[in-house]
């Protein structure tokens, strides 16, 4: 048979078509890898959190966290979600993070107040937040955010971010409405809200959130704080008081996410990125959330025969005064990090009241 001399273009021809060949088997390789690396975790972490199972916030808000942080690292991080109490007490998942039991915790930092006073800050206190907008930029702009971290790197303890509720609802068996009304109220309180209201005359008392209910129904308590109106009627308060209380003792509440320390040094920048990223997307999606179920829920209380009792303005001077008291207390207290943040608070009322 006659040789037939290769031509340029027959050539072309034979490279081009072992080079998609190669392409094409590079490309299965790389996709069968990432099938096998989706399907591994490198990281699988514990996280505990304070809400009860049952109320919407635990699924919407901290098991859908969890699901998000898996979807985005395609299954490289994988956090398994705990119940309260399941791991630690709640009152000792500040420590538990410290040292490692949990990897991570979502809670309400007034829990610690006692070992860590800046963590009530964080957490929001009385008049000081008008809105969210407010919240954020107190945090970030002017570098809350920073001194926050710095406190919880004492307890081995790594704040990632804060999960923004709507405001700090009370409830009550009782119109109140002047401040002698205030005068003997048994509240359910906690963090600086209750400096505040021992300061109007009331008796701050505290339960679990487990325990609430029971306490406003047999009259251990005759009123108490749950984060916002949408959070205590998940939490069924509706049944046991007659009265929501406005306006909110706070218009933001923050919770927390926070992550052993040790562990957080040695995640690789992205999946420190995502766990950060994904925790401020929650973050403002629990806030409107909750911000338009209260809306709705308050309607729903009115409904079915519940009443607003509204602060009277002269009240709601008194209360501020004995808030911005609390802060000058807390500064002295603690001017390593409380004094700091109250300064900045102080900068953020210049320019908002």
């Amino acid at each position: 048979m006659e040789k037939k001399e290769m031509t340029r273009r027959d050539i072309l021809k034979v490279g081009t078509a072992a080079g998609l060949t190669a392409v094409a088997g590079s490309m299965l390789g790389a996709t069968k890898s990432f099938a096998q690396a989706k399907k591994a975790a490198k990281f699988k972490l514990r996280m505990q959190c304070h809400w009860p199972v049952g109320v919407g916030y635990y699924k919407f808000a901290f098991v859908e966290y969890c699901n998000r942080v898996r979807e985005a690292t395609d299954g490289e991080v994988d956090i398994t979600p705990y119940a309260p109490d399941t791991i630690v007490p709640t009152k000792d998942a500040l420590e538990a993070t410290g040292s490692g039991l949990l990897d991570m915790n979502w809670c309400w930092g007034a829990y610690w107040q006692g070992k860590m006073p800046v963590a009530s800050l964080f957490c929001g206190h009385t008049f000081v937040w008008d809105d969210f907008s407010a919240m954020y930029w107190n945090s970030y702009c002017q570098e809350a955010m920073s001194i926050y971290r710095a406190a919880y790197k004492d307890h081995g303890v790594h704040l990632l971010v804060p999960i923004g509720i709507d405001g700090i609802t009370l409830w009550s068996k009782k119109p109140l409405q002047k401040l002698s009304d205030f005068k003997g109220l048994k509240v359910r309180s906690t963090g600086l809200p209750a400096e505040t209201l021992k300061k109007a005359g009331c008796t701050p008392v505290f339960f679990p959130g487990s325990e609430l209910y029971q306490a406003l129904q047999s009259g251990v308590c005759d009123a108490a704080h749950w984060g916002a109106v949408y959070t205590g009627y998940e939490m069924k308060f509706n049944e046991v008081t007659k009265y929501i209380i406005q306006p909110d003792l706070a218009r933001v509440s923050n919770a927390e996410i926070t992550v052993n320390k040790k562990l957080w040094d040695k995640l690789p920048k992205d999946v420190q990125r995502t766990l950060e990223e994904v925790g401020m997307s929650i973050n403002y999606e629990c806030y409107a959330r909750c911000d338009y179920f209260s809306k709705v829920d308050t309607k729903k209380f009115v409904a079915e025969g519940g009443k607003v009792s509204t602060l009277d303005k002269e009240t709601l001077k008194q209360l501020q005064k004995f808030s911005d008291q609390v802060l000058d207390e807390y500064a002295k207290k603690d001017p390593k990090y409380c004094g700091p943040v109250v300064k900045k608070y102080r900068e953020m009322f210049d320019l908002v009241r």
